[in-house]
């Protein structure tokens, strides 16, 4: 079998130089090449298409008779020749088609979209740009947040200074709550100087209270409440005639310096030095008389003070709510512990609510030692040894606020605790710190809410949970030897000013404290009582009728649309 050769053809060869040889000479060596070879001149960027098509149709009729018929290397009609059509769209680099999916393994990993390789990079970028914008936005919000706590309810409602800060008093301190975290003192155990009052049982069957055999809470008109400032203490003035300290003064005042930095709203402290004695007093009709409620809430309360629900209505009615609670929860059968001496601010025959006073000294170093009165409400009696507790009481005002205690009381009561510790972190710190300066082996809480909404006169019992005064300091990160060290500091600072009058106040709208030096009559004449009819006076608060007017009126106002419903 004889087979066919391949002729290659001939391959011109300038002896003369480079480059192919003249037209004229080459037209016989260029007669051996293949006819009707198109020339497209390409790059290394182009896109190679086709060199041949061996399986399409030469017979084409449109083509004019002029010119030589087709061939397998003629593309002038054909789009697929990138010389003469752009067949981008069509175009595939590599394979575009989606990997197999795997039979194992969680679906989310491997699904993949069918795209291109190119485009899916794009969007994988343009994600990435968006993730970042995203997580700029989350910071950018959080760190505002942790700036400011309280922004939102502070931008809602401007607070005022719990004391008009007049021109002619000179400030001498300014200090940032911030310096207040670093600080820590430790006192050794206190000394009991005196005992006096008396105090009744608590009935234990209140520990069983739920929601759903609430107790109505009553009010309690005839037994007599005492906010007795320190330097009009008989028993605090007999001390320090004995010199038995040198710094003199109540829980209640005690306590608002050692939580100082949570609280929100506006206070103040009135500061005597007398020779080498301190005395720290409030005002008459004080904010520290009053209880705080949603203080530390970044919801806002409305700002018009005749509302049922604004700042202060609220905190005449938590005050109230809290005093009849702590003789509602008493065994009254007329059976008390009494102390040494009895009531001290009671006249002979006054019924007189369950209270006691505990007159304690604290040694702060080798010269100074603080007398503090710290009160208990009440005693109880395990294994034949008497314990002492605080009574204080929560009071839901709106579902919208603190959520519908009578359904979650019975099912999430943490979950409740942890709202109130963050709505009103203040309020419950100073209750622990009170709990803790009297010694107290036991505080319980109460949960009282409104009957109805829009009702703020009567409320019911819905549970009492009972805590150890040590272990909820604990639970609410309530550090004894930082709220020491603030009293400590304060007292170095207020030591090294001269013999006068000053006012500690707490700012507005700054977390910060400031001390005034006020002329030694300031704050003894702006307040006159205003004697209200009897048939209006309800559960009067001695040495304190600025609440008592204030309540007196809320009642008023209050109880003629009830009476017209029932």
């Amino acid at each position: 079998m004889v087979s066919a050769g391949f002729e290659v053809g001939v391959v011109p060869f300038n002896p003369d130089g480079w480059g192919p040889m003249e037209a004229t000479s080459t037209s016989a060596a260029s007669s051996n090449l293949p006819l009707n070879v198109p020339f497209a001149p390409f790059s290394r960027s182009d896109k190679i298409g086709r060199i041949a098509d061996w399986t399409r149709n030469f017979n084409n009729q449109s083509r004019p008779k002029n010119q030589p018929s087709d061939s397998a290397f003629d593309f002038s009609n054909d789009d697929s020749f990138p010389g003469y059509a752009d067949d981008d769209a069509s175009f595939r680099l590599v394979d575009g088609k989606p990997p197999p999916r795997p039979k194992f393994g969680p679906k989310w990993r491997y699904q993949q979209q069918r795209q291109l390789p190119q485009r899916r990079d794009e969007e994988v970028e343009a994600r990435k740009r968006e993730a970042e914008k995203e997580r700029a936005r989350r910071d950018r919000h959080y760190n505002n947040n942790r700036s400011n706590v309280n922004q939102f309810r502070r931008e809602a409602a401007v607070f005022k200074s719990s004391v008009d800060i007049q021109p002619e008093w000179n400030m001498l301190e300014q200090i940032p709550f911030s310096t207040f975290s670093k600080l820590s003192f430790t006192v050794p155990e206190p000394e009991d100087l005196l005992l006096c009052g008396g105090l009744e049982f608590y009935d234990r069957s209140f520990d069983r209270t739920a929601p759903k055999n609430e107790r109505r809470l009553e009010r309690f008109k005839n037994r007599n409440f005492f906010k007795v400032t320190t330097t009009d203490d008989p028993i605090i003035r007999r001390l320090a005639n004995e010199d038995k300290a040198t710094v003199f003064a109540t829980d209640t005042i005690l306590s608002s310096l050692m939580c100082a930095p949570r609280s929100v709203y506006s206070w103040d402290i009135v500061i005597q030095r007398v020779g080498n004695k301190l005395f720290f007093d409030k005002r008459d009709g004080s904010q520290l008389d009053l209880l705080s409620v949603h203080e530390t809430s970044q919801e806002p309360l409305p700002e018009a003070k005749d509302d049922i629900n604004s700042a202060y209505s609220l905190s005449v009615e938590a005050a109230y709510i809290n005093q009849n609670f702590s003789q509602q929860v008493l065994v009254r059968d007329g059976n008390k512990v009494t102390f040494d001496e009895p009531n001290p601010f009671a006249n002979e025959g006054e019924e007189v609510a369950s209270v006691a006073y505990r007159y304690r000294r604290w040694k702060l170093d080798e010269n100074m030692h603080l007398i503090a009165r710290c009160e208990v409400q009440s005693v109880v009696e395990v294994n034949k040894q008497r314990s002492f507790l605080t009574l204080n009481a929560l009071n839901e005002f709106d579902h919208k606020y603190s959520g519908d205690w009578r359904q979650k009381l019975e099912s999430q009561r943490g979950a409740v605790l942890a709202t109130e510790l963050k709505n009103n972190a203040n309020k419950l710190a100073k209750w622990t710190a009170q709990a803790l300066l009297a010694s107290a082996d036991l505080m319980k809480l109460g949960y009282v809410s409104r009957v109805h909404p829009r009702d703020h006169f009567n409320h019911v019992i819905l549970a009492v949970v009972g805590y150890k005064p040590k272990e909820f300091a604990t639970q609410i990160n309530l550090n004894t030897s930082n709220m020491w060290g603030i009293v400590k500091s304060i007292v170095d600072l207020c030591m090294k000013l001269k013999e006068g009058k000053y006012v500690l106040v707490k700012d507005p709208s700054k977390p910060q404290v400031r001390i005034y030096e006020v002329p030694s009559d300031a704050f003894e004449n702006d307040y006159v009582e205003e004697p209200l009819p009897e048939d209006e006076q309800v559960q009067p608060l001695a040495e304190n009728a600025d609440v008592e007017a204030a309540t007196d009126a809320a009642v008023e106002v209050e109880d003629k649309p009830i009476e017209a419903e029932a």
